[in-house]
């Protein structure tokens, strides 16, 4: 049984890919076979990670979404993110995400946010673009009338299978309680980090969307 499993182990290595542990406890080394991941080698050496991404994909980063079917030679990797990511602790020195967030449970928001902690390296940062709760609020909920509540629900979940709207204060909550040390919030496309500027691409959500920028 060990020689099969080494010889397994060979031959995915040899294909290009490494096995991934998942666990609870990260300290604790012991393969759980029941958890393993495939992850193709490049990946596992990306410093730049983009969330989420839908059609999205950005040269010179590790795309990542639930599933994606056009990679057209861009490094890609399938994850359900609302699970344990399969990727090192301490990895990626900087990470995007654009109208993500919006699609999680709050529990599911804290999980992504908690495993975004555990894969980035100190100082790495998370840039985040969504609608916040602040801008939804101010755009689709001006009237208090039944009815027009009902559209608004139409108009900003419903729709867009959105789930979660953060505010500003419950992102600051959320971060500084998993441990980030910086939340700071920014202007569209705007950033001290050359690597992320200039990343978002739906300008005409400037007034609904919330930008961060989150330090760990």
């Amino acid at each position: 049984m060990k020689l099969i499993k080494k010889t397994i182990v060979k031959i995915v290595y040899f294909c290009g890919y490494d096995l991934i542990k998942h666990e609870d406890n990260t300290q604790n080394q012991v393969l759980d076979t029941s958890k393993v991941t495939f992850v193709n080698k490049k990946a596992l050496r990306s410093k730049k990670i983009n969330y989420g991404c839908g059609p999205k994909l950005m040269k010179n980063w590790l795309n990542v979404d639930l599933c994606i079917n056009d990679k057209r030679g861009f490094l890609t990797a399938n994850v359900d993110l609302r699970g344990k990511h399969p990727f090192l602790d301490n990895q990626f020195q900087y990470g995007f995400a654009e109208d993500f967030i919006e699609h999680l449970s709050q529990s599911d928001q804290i999980l992504f946010l908690q495993e975004v902690f555990r894969t980035f390296k100190r100082g790495g940062v998370l840039r985040l673009s969504f609608p916040g709760l602040e801008g939804i609020l101010k755009e689709h909920y001006k009237q208090g009338y039944y009815d027009d509540i009902l559209w608004a629900r139409q108009q900003a979940y419903l729709q867009w299978r959105h789930i979660n709207y953060p505010n500003r204060k419950e992102i600051v909550l959320i971060c500084k309680q998993i441990g980030f040390k910086s939340v700071r919030f920014v202007k569209y496309g705007k950033s001290t980090f050359k690597e992320l500027k200039d990343l978002e691409t739906r300008y005409l959500q400037k007034s609904v969307n919330t930008y961060v920028e989150i330090i760990k």
